[in-house]
């Protein structure tokens, strides 16, 4: 059984990692787009966009995943990111 300090350096270690890693933004890669970046290619709102992403999302054409990227507000987020599924044919 580990002693009480090494705990406390355990719990220690874990908080140092973990904000380690809520700071850093990832790389997104080629083709998951934000809902606001659907919006803008699309010429609709933000959300009528969110509204077809959610749906296709439902319907296996899109997937989802969230990244950590700088908003401009918040930090390094984890964001929704879509993207169109390879031969997505829905379910």
């Amino acid at each position: 059984m580990a002693t009480k300090r090494e705990e406390l350096g355990s719990a220690e270690l874990l908080r140092k990692l973990r904000l380690a890693i809520s700071n850093q933004a990832e790389e997104v890669p080629d083709g998951w787009k934000t809902a606001a970046q659907w919006s803008q290619e699309w010429g609709v709102t933000h959300n009528a966009a969110g509204i077809v992403l959610g749906k296709s999302t439902k319907l296996g054409l899109m997937e989802c995943r969230k990244f950590r990227i700088m908003s401009r507000s918040r930090g390094v987020y984890p964001t929704p990111h879509y993207r169109v599924i390879p031969n997505g044919n829905g379910k």
